[in-house]
Parts: structure tokens; sequence; C-alpha cells
């Protein structure tokens, strides 16, 4: 997750700084974990690659074939031209390519590398799930001038890769091919000391190497003043001693580190280990690590989970609510009363997230209680939730509690494998429609049929989600009915038009698709205030728990978008999330400000069943009970969200600032939503040190999360299905 730099380009393929540079024919995979990474590419692989100016060049590329193809070959063309081919080594192996003058071209250039075949786990083993063909593991590739030699010196068997990480017995060590630099931002702990210990490599030794390795610090505070503090050459006569630097900066104090090597003399040779490079303090983990709750903090619960023993729950999702637009999180237009009632007499998160701004990969993680990129490989409209995940419903069921689902959005339906584990699924959009009033016909029979079972009930309204169209009055509640005609309400080409910029979108009609999107939640409000009255005739009110939540926000043109699945401002991933409790069993009218998501959701049912850590439940779920938070205990540190699509914007996101990073282009943006709270400037060249911090952070959530090849099993969507996607705007391949 480091910065690097070099005086050559260098790609570490597996990292996220190489991500935008592969413009086609990776597997994409979060390995994580300590040593070198690589990624699988396919039978035509592309590398995208920056050069300023046209110059006689080399490159050095370390691949290795898929073990089960002997005699794998691959022909290299750089911008169409062929510029050289080799048959692979059958084991990890450097090879030279020449990318002669002729052939480059000022900005971008295409190196591809096209293999003579591919295979797939599947073909070896057919229990396999890992179905990708696969033809090389790429570790590296080194791009420098053709008369750089240390190119041709790290061919050599035993010379290091150009930034490489091993760990021999235990100990972790970095290795640098200067002129080079790794820094690493983290945050400082009190009496804040690095440790480390510096030698040659042991190549650079057998060839009478030598380096200046110099260690600096920039704080977060004095952005752009590097402090040397420490440095020293160091040769083949060196032993190894331990290296002990003071670092300065106060407790708290957001830092980058950086560890830089430079040949002594001449340009080659200057090939560094650091052994075991560490920072010792005393400090707890940092901020923006993720942790369990200590188990003082999760005993403040315990007082509820009394409390509560013997309740049923209701979970209601209202698709694609913004908080910004619910009275209880201070909107100015009267659109939810009945939320506000179920707030008024419950608790409020002010600072509820989803994980992703679309449905699919939301509820996924809402069931799974995981992030997107380990419930899924490449999350899109049409992928099935894996069935090798545990889902709430699944829990709950196995203890014996009546599980039952009532959806109108298609997208949050069977084809798409929500319904593994319910008792009951009802699908209202195939048999009673898509409107919110149809609860009215499903739900009182349900009710009067189940008035003596514990329960976990679901309801999913599909508004107020596009179409933009609400039923009278509610299509006028808000203003005048104009000027955005009545088809484009319901026509996402409209839509598509004004995202894409080719029709403008004038003040008049955002305020009337506003007023409109307004209108939709206020009747899906409406219809939440039915569901209420249907559960007091039935004398369930005050026997039930009620959550409401919403899967993920939407933009209304804020920031020159109408929708979601793109963009991770806040409009987009600030969900509203209400817990209203029996009457005298819970807490009322309280607010919380702790960060939560939507992972949060399933603990807390499954806590309020008393069967959290059961079934598997403790190892799956990476979320945690609200029931703590409820009493007071800590919140998280960071939440992380995301974008559709196999290679997403992602956006973490503290109490303070928020970062996002786009792994396709490498774009990256920083907002101190304190004095911003609209997102609309970036801060990231300002605050270097901060970005890098965030930078590495997010970084290191995402590969974390340790997705490991599945097979991908697609929707089967009937015409029916494909109908009602295309209504709310999605497009799914299964439906072309």
């Amino acid at each position: 997750m480091a910065e690097r730099w070099s005086s050559r380009d260098v790609l570490l393929f597996g990292t996220p700084a190489a991500e935008p540079h592969q413009a086609e024919g990776f597997h994409r995979e979060a390995g994580g974990g300590s040593g070198e990474t690589f990624l699988w590419a396919k039978a035509e692989a592309e590398v995208a690659l920056a050069w300023p100016k046209v110059e006689p060049r080399t490159a050095v590329v370390e691949m290795a074939p898929y073990p089960k193809l002997r005699n794998q070959s691959a022909r290299v063309f750089l911008n169409g031209a062929p510029v050289g081919g080799f048959k692979l080594n059958d084991r990890r192996h450097r090879y030279l390519l020449s990318l002669p003058e002729p052939d480059q071209r000022a900005g971008e250039n295409r190196l591809r590398f096209v293999f003579a075949a591919s295979a797939s786990p599947v073909d070896d083993d057919p229990a396999s799930r890992d179905r990708r063909q696969l033809a090389a593991a790429f570790y590296s590739l080194v791009v420098g001038p053709a008369s750089d030699a240390v190119l041709e010196d790290l061919l050599a068997r035993d010379a290091p890769g150009p930034f490489s990480v091993a760990d021999a017995g235990g100990v972790p060590s970095l290795t640098l091919v200067g002129p080079s630099v790794a820094r690493f931002a983290v945050r400082l702990p009190a009496r804040a000391e690095l440790r480390f210990t510096p030698e040659l490599h042991r190549a650079a030794r057998a060839a009478a190497g030598s380096a200046m390795v110099r260690v600096t610090v920039e704080s977060a505070e004095r952005s752009g003043r590097e402090e040397t503090v420490w440095s020293r050459r160091i040769d083949a006569s060196d032993g190894r001693r331990e290296v002990v630097v003071s670092l300065p900066g106060p407790a708290g104090d957001v830092v980058r580190i950086g560890f830089q090597v430079a040949p002594a003399r001449g340009e080659r040779f200057a090939w560094v280990v650091l052994a075991a490079p560490r920072i010792l303090g005393r400090a707890g983990a940092d901020p923006l690590e993720p942790s369990p709750l200590s188990p003082a903090d999760d005993a403040r619960g315990d007082p509820l989970r009394k409390a509560l023993a013997g309740s049923n729950v209701l979970l209601v999702i209202l698709d694609a609510a913004r908080a910004g637009s619910v009275g209880a999180y201070g909107y100015f237009r009267p659109t939810t009363p009945n939320l506000d009632r179920l707030a008024s007499e419950g608790v409020v998160f002010e600072k509820a997230f989803t994980p992703a701004v679309y449905t699919l990969a939301a509820m996924s993680s809402l069931w799974t209680s995981q992030y997107p990129d380990r419930h899924h490989s490449e999350v899109s409209f049409s992928a099935r939730l894996p069935r090798d995940r545990l889902t709430l419903a699944e829990l709950l069921s196995a203890q014996g509690v009546l599980t039952s689902a009532f959806v109108a959005n298609a997208v949050a339906g069977a084809g798409f494998g929500f319904d593994r584990g319910f008792s009951e699924f009802n699908e209202v959009f195939r048999t009673l429609g898509s409107r919110g009033d149809v609860f009215r016909k499903g739900l009182p029979p349900w009710l009067a049929a189940h008035q003596n079972q514990r329960f976990f009930a679901y309801v999913h309204f599909r508004e107020p989600h596009f179409p933009y169209d609400p039923p009278p009055p509610f299509d006028t509640r808000f203003g005048p009915d104009g000027p955005v005609p009545k088809s484009a309400r319901r026509d996402m080409r409209w839509i598509t038009d004004v995202n894409q910029g080719r029709r403008p979108l004038s003040p008049e009609e955002r305020e009337h698709l506003v007023r409109l999107y307004d209108g939709n939640l206020a009747f899906a409000d409406q219809e939440v205030g039915a569901i209420r009255a249907g559960f007091e005739a039935a004398g369930l009110w005050d026997r039930t728990v009620v959550i409401v939540a919403a899967d993920h926000g939407e933009g209304l043109f804020e920031h020159g978008w109408i929708g979601h699945n793109v963009q991770l401002f806040e409009e987009s991933i600030h969900i509203p999330l209400i817990v209203r409790f029996p009457a005298g069993r819970g807490p009322a009218g309280r607010r919380v400000s702790a960060l939560v998501d939507l992972l949060d959701v399933a603990p807390t049912i499954a806590d309020l069943f008393g069967v959290l850590g059961q079934g598997g439940s403790g190892e799956a779920f990476q979320g945690r009970s609200l029931l703590p938070a409820i009493a007071g205990a800590p919140g998280k540190t960071a939440v992380l969200a995301r974008t559709v699509w196999d290679r997403p914007r992602y956006t973490l996101r503290d109490e303070r600032f928020k970062f996002y990073y786009d792994t396709r282009s490498g774009e990256e943006r920083l907002v101190d939503l304190a004095a911003d709270p609209g997102e609309r400037r970036d801060v990231a060249l300002e605050q270097p040190v901060r970005a890098a911090y965030y930078r590495q952070a997010l970084h290191h959530w995402t590969l974390s999360l340790a997705w490991r090849p599945r097979a991908t099993e697609e929707a089967r969507l009937t015409p029916e299905q494909c109908e009602n996607l295309r209504a709310l705007g999605y497009i799914s391949p299964e439906c072309r």
C-alpha cells in the first residue's frame, strides 16, 4: 500500500498503484497478505504506460506460466507493432524486451502480450469453483532507457525485484533498487521510534555495490517539508546493526516516513534490504484500522438485549432513500411524517452509510454483513449472491425463527439469490405490482396468520427509486406539476441524456425533479404508516422492533448526476437508519452520532433474536450489533463504500475526512467535510501527507477483503424480471 517512486517505470502487479495501468486482460483480485503480489492474465493482456517523450527504451517483465501450460509462449506488441516474443520458462522468470523508438509515441502507449494458450483450474478438477481462463502470472514490469545497465542487472538469477517484500523466518523485509523511495503514511503513537536493520542485498554485496540510505519524515501539518532524521552510506563492509530513530511529532500526528535509496557511486547495485522496519510507541490501534468492540463496550447492550427478549423484528427498506430528504435528518419539506414519528419514538442513527450505491451489492452486504468485495467478485447487475455466504435469513431460520419477505423491487428478488433462507419470500412485484400501496393487500393476511409466532419480517419498497412518477396527490404535493413532462419521469433515456451531457437540465427542471423524488418518498412514508396501522390492528406493534433503512441514496444533480450506481457523494451513500422499540422497552427520542453502516443491520437483528455468534455468524459477519452503540458504545472509526462493476470507485469516510479513489484511472480526491460539507473542494494537493494516509488506509481495507476466486453464478431472469429491471433503469446482460 506504500507510495513508491523509482527513476524507472515500475509496475508491481496486484497492487493498487498498478491497477490503472492494467488496461485489459487481467483478473482483478484482492490478494492481501505478505509477500510479493501478482495477477493472472487471460490469453491476451494489455498494459498502459505514459511516456513524456519518445526515446529508446528497454523493459524487463517478470512472469510465470499457468502451471498446467507447458511450452507456453508470448508475442509482444507495442502500440500494435510486434516488438518481440519469447517462450516462457516453466517457473517464474524475467524477460528482456526492446521497445524501439519508432513504435513509441509521446503520451499513452499500449504494451500487449498475446499468449499461445490458456487453461482453467476446472479443466483439471471438475469440482473446482474457479472457472477463469488463465495464461500467465504477471509479477512486475520495469521500463527504462535502453542505456540503463541496471535493467540487465535485474536479469541475474539472484537479483532482487524492483521493489519487493519478503518474510524470512518471521522477519519481514523491504528491498529497494535505487534510485527509489518507499513512503508510508502513519499516525504517530506517543514516544514514537522507528527501528529497522539496513544492509546491502547479497547480490549487491557480491558485486561490491554501495548505496546511500536516508530516512525522512514529513508531517501532515507541515506538508512539503521533509526532515531527514537518519542517513548512512551502506556498503559490503557494513555489518548488521539495528537502527533506532526517534520520530518527531506529537502523538496522533499524521506523518509520511520515507525510505530513500540512491547509488553511492555510479548507478549500479544500489540494492538495499531494510529488515524488520517497524514503529514502536505507546498507543492503541490506528483509528482507521477496523476493530471489534471491546467486551466492556459490547456489554453496554445487555440491558436492551434483556428488555427486548421475545420481540419480533420488522425491517423496512426504502429503495434509494437519501437521508438528507428525510425530516428526521433535517429536511425542510414534510416528506416523512410517519418516519419522523418513528424517530421520535426510537433511535435515529445520524451517520449511517451504505457500503455500495446500488441495490444488488447493498442488499447482499445487508444480508451477509460483508463488504461487496468479499461477498461477490465482479459485482454486476446480474451476479447472484454466492451460495457460500451465510445470510441473516439462513441464520434465523436455522434457529427456528419464522422469516418472511415482501419485496416490491425485482433487483432485491429471488432472481439474485436473496430468497435463500427465508421461510416465505413473496415477490409482490410479480403478483400485486411494485407500488408501495401493494403491501396493504399482502401484509394483513400474513399478520393475521402469524400473530402467535415470533417472526422476522422484511418489507422492501421500490420507492423513492426511479421512476420519479408518484401517484396523485403526491405528484403535486410539494409544487406544480412541471416542467418535466410526464413521459420523461419514466424514461431512463431522458435521464441518461442529462447525465451524459446531451441535453441541459434547467434549474426549473431540476427543482421539479426534486419535488417528484420528494413525492415518491412521501408516498412511501404514507405506506409505512399503513404498515404500522396493520401491525397495531393485529396487536403486534408493541411486540415488534421496527428498523427502517435504505439500501443506498440518490443523486439529484447536486454533482451533475441523476440516480445512483456511479457516484459516492453524501447524497448517494448517507442513508436513513431508524430503530423503534416496543413502548417502554427501549430508548425514545435518542440520536446516535456514531458511524455505522448496513453491515451492522444483520448482527443487530441476530442480536435481538439472541443468536449472534451462532451458526458461523461470529466469523462470517463483518459488521457489529448496534445495540451497544445505542447505549453509548463507540461506532466505527470509518466506513467504506463503492460503485458498481469490477473496477469501481471507492470512498473511505471517517468523522471528518472523505477520500475517493478510482481504481480504473487512479484519480483521487480528499475532502474535509467539516469545512466543505458540499464536497466541492479537493484538498489532496494541499494536504499530500493526509491524502497518502487515507489512500493507504483505503488500499489496506480493500486488499484485506481477500476475495478468492469462485464461480460467478449469473441470475437467470425471466422476461418479466427483465422488464422490471428496465423499468427501474437497470440494464442487465441477461436482458439483451
